[in-house]
């Protein structure tokens, strides 16, 4: 029930259910973009503390302290699934960094909420060819 994309940097991530959508930049765009693509919360943290100027340790409490929030606003769910490898950065470590924030906009909730949430194909019964 979540749509998102990474335009310029920036991460637009919508709550179908809800109607909140949200928007990230920077670290926290290339957080959510490795997401997406299955890494897990050491491989993010990882990648932070190798492209910014930031520490391992404070690129992994920043890192967890997100996926609280991702998870909280379910926007995320925990996965037990494989890791996926990152690829490595081009310019190690000299991007500024910048705690990366979810920033929750409300505001046209009831216009952007689908209400009831649109049912799946597979949810949907099979016609006798009428």
């Amino acid at each position: 029930a979540v749509a998102a994309k990474v335009i310029d940097g920036e991460a637009i991530i919508m709550n179908l259910l809800t109607g909140a959508y949200y928007s990230m930049d920077g670290a926290g765009a290339a957080a959510w973009a490795l997401l997406e693509s299955g890494a897990s919360a050491d491989a993010i943290a990882a990648h932070l503390a190798a492209t910014y100027d930031v520490g391992a340790d404070r690129a992994r409490a920043d890192t967890d302290q997100l996926l609280e929030r991702l998870v909280g606003d379910e926007l995320v769910v925990v996965s037990d699934g494989p890791d996926c490898p990152v690829s490595g950065s081009a310019a190690r470590g000299t991007a500024t960094y910048r705690t990366p924030e979810l920033n929750k906009y409300t505001e046209m909730a009831d216009l952007l909420a689908l209400d009831p949430p649109m049912p799946a194909l597979s949810d949907i019964p099979a016609g006798d060819g009428e």
